[in-house]
């Protein structure tokens, strides 16, 4: 292995305490590969996913962003049942950042491992770390929304210092996707906006 590729890579990870279940989780997965993206790995709460991997194409940055307000729809109508049901509803963070990274294959042939090793993926799970000290369950880096242009509603949500950059990141909120007709359908339900929180190990620059 090791292709060096431009890809998406984006991590959606539950943020409060209440538990996700595999239900839940399998609903997040059938999003993110219906809409050409790659489950990488689960890390704990987390689902680390692509796009572009192995072949990159044009779309890549447009999918996975539509999947991202896909999930958005899909983690809504999850919370109106738990809260039908008296349970907490649960609230996700997903960074998304498109970038280079290698990929290959780890493990023996019984088992292959494909897994993706790179930044670009690090930096998805920081801006993801982001989402609570910005308040919004989704946020995009500039290289992201550089590849997807007018294709959504975005607004710009401030810069934060990541680890390993020498620049503040600039991240934006997604807010609706463009319709055929050039109007913009808005995608933002009771869950994808929240109080801002100090959040660990991000610095919001000024």
């Amino acid at each position: 292995g090791g292709i060096v590729d431009k890809f998406i890579g984006i991590t959606n990870k539950l943020i409060n305490n209440s538990t996700m279940s595999i239900n839940n989780f399998a609903v997040m997965v059938k999003i993110i590969n219906a809409h050409g993206g790659i489950v990488d790995k689960f890390i704990g709460d987390a689902i680390m996913a692509v796009w572009g991997v192995p072949q990159s194409t044009d779309k890549d940055a447009y999918n996975a962003v539509k999947a991202c307000l896909e999930m958005r729809k899909a983690l809504a109508e999850l919370n109106e049942k738990r809260i039908s049901r008296n349970e907490t509803p649960i609230q996700i963070g997903m960074g998304l950042h498109y970038g280079t990274a290698i990929s290959g294959t780890i493990g023996s042939e019984e088992r292959m491992e494909y897994t993706i090793i790179g930044n670009t993926v690090n930096t998805g799970s920081r801006i993801e770390s982001s989402t609570k000290a910005f308040g919004s369950d989704l946020l995009v880096s500039d290289t992201v929304m550089e590849k997807i242009g007018e294709d959504f509603l975005t607004e710009y949500a401030g810069a934060a210092e990541v680890k390993g950059r020498s620049e503040p990141l600039k991240l934006y909120k997604v807010r609706g996707i463009k319709k055929e007709d050039g109007e913009y359908e808005i995608v933002v339900t009771p869950y994808s906006d929240y109080t801002p929180e100090k959040a660990d190990k991000v610095k919001i620059a000024s």
